[in-house]
């Protein structure tokens, strides 16, 4: 990890993690838990509150890997995506957990405008710790961690001058449901029915004697050439972790994945948009970037992997309707193609 933590920082993040385990489960599963959690209303303007923010991460024992501006139409409110690491979450998580679950080691969070105010949100570890960790047999000691590291997200963010928030934001389950999740009623079908694991697509395999580096570098090279070809499809890429050599995460993103997730999202919240809001759908932000994973696969390769967008798109975004999900039923199919094209150097 780029930042080490001193022996006192870990003596107190253990003695966190005794605490909550002492405490129990914190969230039954009977109980509502948005895949978003709202944390703050800001006092201050949008570039006044992400330079608080920002400072109070560089101030934090977290790890920045990037941000991102979310393509909004016609710049009508400003949206931002910032991607994060606990390296002690991750210290504690790597050796019990399968480096295909990468995703839930990236913090996230939403800074956006709405009804004239700013707001940040987080992607809520309660609920992707559910997802990723179903089927570990440390799942219990790995559900601790991840409380830990979203009680320092939460703590980073409310050191911000704002009106503290705490809600679950859309789409809300029940608790168990994020358990082996595979989609949502009727539209389970356009998941296919699989986990986040089965559903999980290799765009390239890549020698193991290849360092992780060189492939990043790669997937970099490949994001850019895409990018001046087509300023609208080709990628970016907005953030990377090298985990010690033993796998790696990329946070990729591009416009057009942009303006669809915003646009899908606010189609049908008609109750949600006012004068200053056509687009409520940037409260989910932290949906983004899109992920690109590097892990050794069971024939000793390094396998360059999506999640399935389909299958990612009813996590973040169910609540924008069956409709919705009908009305741009190729879009994942669409994005999961370029992807690959774009890793494979198409």
């Amino acid at each position: 990890m780029s930042k080490r933590y001193s022996r006192t920082a870990l003596v107190g993040f253990l003695s966190m993690l005794a605490l909550l385990a002492l405490s129990g489960p914190a969230i039954a599963d009977r109980d509502a838990v948005g895949i978003f959690q709202k944390v703050l209303e800001a006092d201050d303007d949008f570039a006044k509150a992400t330079a608080a923010l920002e400072q109070s991460i560089a101030e934090s024992s977290l790890e920045l890997l990037g941000k991102m501006d979310v393509t909004v139409p016609e710049d009508a409110q400003k949206c931002r995506t910032y991607v994060l690491t606990s390296p002690a979450f991750s210290q504690a998580a790597l050796g019990q957990m399968k480096s295909d679950a990468l995703s839930v080691l990236m913090l996230r969070i939403g800074v956006y405008e709405v009804y004239g105010k700013v707001h940040m949100n987080i992607a809520n570890l309660d609920a992707l710790a559910r997802v990723y960790f179903e089927g570990e047999k440390t799942r219990d000691s790995l559900f601790v961690a991840a409380a830990a590291a979203k009680k320092e997200l939460i703590r980073v963010i409310q050191a911000v001058p704002g009106k503290v928030v705490n809600e679950q934001q859309e789409p809300i389950r029940k608790a168990r449901r994020y358990r082996g999740y595979n989609g949502d009623g009727p539209a389970k079908m356009m998941a296919k029915w699989r986990d986040f694991r089965e559903s999980l697509l290799t765009a390239k395999e890549v020698d193991g004697a290849t360092g992780l580096d060189a492939i990043i570098d790669e997937i970099k090279d490949n994001a850019a050439q895409s990018l001046q070809t087509d300023a609208e499809k080709g990628w970016k890429v907005v953030a990377v972790k090298n985990f010690d050599n033993r796998a790696a995460w990329v946070g990729i993103s591009n416009t057009y994945t942009e303006l669809k997730c915003i646009n899908i999202n606010s189609d049908f919240r008609f109750g949600d948009k006012t004068d200053d809001t056509q687009y409520p759908g940037v409260d989910h932000a932290p949906a983004l970037p899109l992920e690109l994973l590097i892990y050794k696969g069971e024939n000793g390769k390094w396998q360059i992997a999506q999640y399935g967008e389909m299958w990612r798109m009813q996590l973040y975004f169910w609540d924008s309707g069956y409709a919705a999900f009908a009305k741009n039923m190729a879009v994942p199919a669409i994005i999961s193609g370029d992807i690959e094209e774009m890793v494979q150097g198409k």
